[in-house]
C-alpha cells in the first residue's frame, strides 16, 4: 500500500521559510552568544515610573534612609519607557530585579521592594506591575534586541520581624512552601568559614530569612518546576542565581537545566578555587575573585598592578571557562567606586577594563551618571533612584561606556572567543591585546603625566600599520621598524585597533 505524503515539499519549504522570518519564540540563548552581550543590571524599583503617574520627588533625596527601604514606584512600564536610554547606551542585555511577589510587612529594614524577600512565588510583584504587563517588557525588549536575565531566589523566602521561623504560623504565608518540613531548621549563619553552616543555616540575623530545605526532594522538584515555569512564561533570555554559595553544588546541576536558559550565579567570594567550582555545576558566576582586585586597584594609586596578572591566572586556573565570567565593577550589594574615589580618570580605567576584558561586561544603574550612593555608598544607600538624573544621555560617563559599547558591537567573533594576553605590566600599569586590539589601563589617575612607553608587538601588527584610539580618535599611532607600538602614557585608558578594520563601521567616524 502507498501512502502519499501529508505535505508537498514546496509547503514544507515555505513553512520553513516562514518560521526562519517568524517573531523570535523563547529560543534559549547559548553561553556562547550572550559572551558578545554586555548587560545593563537595573533595580525595577528605582529605574523608571509608570509614564504619566511619576512621582519624581519620591526617592529623590538618597539620604533620606526611611524612604530607600520602601517602594519607589518603578516598574515594568517605566522600563519599557526607557528602553532606548539602554540601547543608546549600547547595551544589549538587561538584567531585572526578582519579579515574584514579596511579603509585604513593614520590617527593622523596610521592605522587599528589591524582590530578594519572597512569598508567592507563582505570583507577581503588584508593585511592579502585573504578568501582562511583564510580558510586554520582555517583547518590547526583545524587539530591540535586548535580552532579558530574571534575578532568581531559590535559597529563601522573605522575612517576618518578630517571629519565631519554622512555625506553622510562621510558613503559613508562603507558597508553594507553606509546610514546615519545607525548611531547614533554624540556626543562624555565625561561621562563614563552614560551608555546611553556610548552606543550612539563615541569613539575614537578626532578621533571618527563612531557609528552604533544598535536600529535600519535594522542594528540589517545586523549585526546578517554579524556574521552568517561569522562564517559559515570560520568555526570559538567562537567569542570575542569587545566594548561590548557600546552597549545595549538586543542587544546580537540576535547577539550572530546568531553567533551559544561560545562567549565572552569585558565589560572593574572593578564593577563586571555590567560586570557580560552581562553573561545573551552572554555567558561569559573577567574577568575584577578580572584582575584589578591581575596586583596590584601580581607586588607590598606591595599589601594585602585578596583583592584577595573579588574579586572572588563578581564574584561568580554576574556572573552565573565563570569557563567559560576569566582570562588574558596581553593584546592589557592593560599595559605589565612585563613593570610594571621585577621580573620573581611575574610573575610566576600571570601566574600559571590565568591558574589554574575557568576560561578560556587567554595568550597575546609575554607573553612567557617576552615582557615589551619599552618605555611605553601600546598601541602601547605593540602590539609588534612577530619576533624579533626568536620564540624560549627554553626561561625560554616558558617553564614555556608550562609546565602548559600540566599539564591541563591530568586533568579529574572535575578540570575543579569544583570551587576553598581557601586554605590559608595572605597578601602575596593565595592558593587554585582544584578537587586534590593546588596551591599556593604569592606576595612575588624573596627574597629567607624561611617560613614553614602547610596548613589543611581537608581530600582532605590520610595520606602518596605523592604531587609532577609539576613546580619543585623534590619537593614531604607527607601528615602528621593529613591530613594536611606541605609546605615551597621561593616565586616561587607551583602545588601540588597526583604522583600516574600522573603516565603515562608524567607530571614530570611519
Amino acid at each position: 500500500m502507498k501512502f502519499a505524503p501529508k505535505y508537498s515539499i514546496a509547503f514544507i519549504l515555505a513553512t520553513l521559510i516562514l518560521l526562519s522570518v517568524a517573531p523570535r519564540l523563547s529560543l534559549a540563548r547559548t553561553a556562547a552568544e550572550w559572551r558578545t552581550r554586555t548587560i545593563y543590571q537595573l533595580l525595577t524599583d528605582r529605574f523608571a515610573q509608570t509614564p504619566g503617574q511619576e512621582n519624581l520627588q519620591l526617592c529623590s533625596n538618597n539620604e533620606n534612609e526611611y524612604e530607600v527601604r520602601h517602594y519607589c514606584g518603578g516598574t515594568f512600564l517605566g522600563i519599557v519607557n526607557k528602553l532606548d536610554y539602554i540601547k543608546d547606551l549600547g547595551f544589549d542585555a538587561i538584567w531585572i530585579s526578582p519579579v515574584v511577589k514579596q511579603v509585604e510587612g513593614e520590617t527593622r529594614y523596610g521592605v522587599g521592594w528589591h524582590g530578594y524577600w519572597a512569598q508567592e512565588l507563582y505570583q507577581i510583584n503588584p508593585h511592579f506591575g502585573t504578568a501582562d504587563e511583564l510580558k510586554n517588557l520582555v517583547k518590547a525588549a526583545h524587539e530591540k534586541d535586548i535580552w532579558v536575565m530574571i534575578d532568581v531566589v531559590p535559597n529563601h523566602m522573605g522575612p517576618q520581624d518578630g517571629k519565631n521561623p519554622r512555625t506553622e504560623e510562621y510558613v503559613k504565608i508562603y507558597n508553594p512552601f507553606n509546610k514546615i518540613e519545607d525548611y531547614h531548621f533554624y540556626c543562624d549563619i555565625n561561621n562563614p568559614g563552614d560551608q555546611g553552616n553556610v548552606e543550612y543555616c539563615s541569613l539575614g540575623g537578626n532578621l533571618p530569612l527563612p531557609d528552604l530545605d533544598t535536600e529535600n526532594p519535594v522542594v528540589v522538584s517545586e523549585l526546578n518546576k517554579w524556574v521552568k515555569w517561569l522562564v517559559k512564561e515570560f520568555d526570559f533570555d538567562g537567569i542570575r542565581i542569587d545566594t548561590a554559595k548557600h546552597i549545595r553544588h549538586s543542587f544546580w546541576d537540576g535547577f539550572t537545566q530546568s531553567s533551559g536558559v544561560f545562567s549565572i550565579g552569585e558565589v560572593a567570594d574572593s578564593n577563586p578555587g571555590f567560586v570557580g567550582s560552581y562553573q561545573g555545576h551552572m554555567d558561569s558566576t559573577l567574577g568575584y575573585p577578580l572584582f575584589q582586585k578591581l575596586q583596590p586597584l584601580y581607586t588607590n594609586p598606591g595599589a601594585n598592578m602585578y596583583e592584577m596578572r595573579n588574579a586572572i591566572n588563578d581564574n584561568r586556573r580554576f574556572f573552565k571557562d573565563t570569557s563567559i565570567l560576569g566582570n562588574f565593577l558596581d553593584g546592589h550589594d557592593q560599595p559605589r567606586f565612585n563613593h570610594i574615589t571621585q577621580d573620573k580618570v581611575l574610573f575610566r580605567n576600571a570601566l574600559t577594563f571590565v568591558m574589554l576584558m574575557d568576560g561578560i561586561p556587567i554595568i550597575y544603574q546609575g554607573s553612567e551618571h557617576d552615582f557615589m550612593g551619599r552618605p555611605t555608598g553601600r546598601d541602601p544607600f547605593n540602590r539609588e533612584a534612577l530619576w533624579p538624573s533626568s536620564y540624560s544621555q549627554s553626561s561625560p560617563s554616558y558617553k564614555f561606556i556608550a562609546n565602548i559599547n559600540a566599539f564591541r558591537k563591530v568586533l568579529p567573533g574572535t575578540f570575543f572567543s579569544s583570551l587576553s594576553i598581557e601586554a605590559w605590566i608595572n605597578e601602575h600599569i596593565y595592558a593587554f591585546f585582544k584578537d587586534k586590539a590593546l588596551i591599556i589601563t593604569s592606576n595612575y589617575g588624573g596627574n597629567n603625566l607624561n611617560i613614553n612607553l614602547i610596548i613589543q608587538g611581537n608581530g600582532r601588527w605590520p610595520v606602518g600599520e596605523v592604531l587609532i584610539n577609539i576613546i580619543r580618535c585623534e590619537e593614531k599611532i604607527t607601528i615602528d621598524e621593529s613591530h613594536n607600538v611606541p605609546v605615551q602614557i597621561d593616565g586616561e585608558p587607551k583602545v588601540l585597533y588597526p583604522e583600516k578594520d574600522l573603516k565603515g563601521l562608524g567607530i571614530c567616524g570611519l
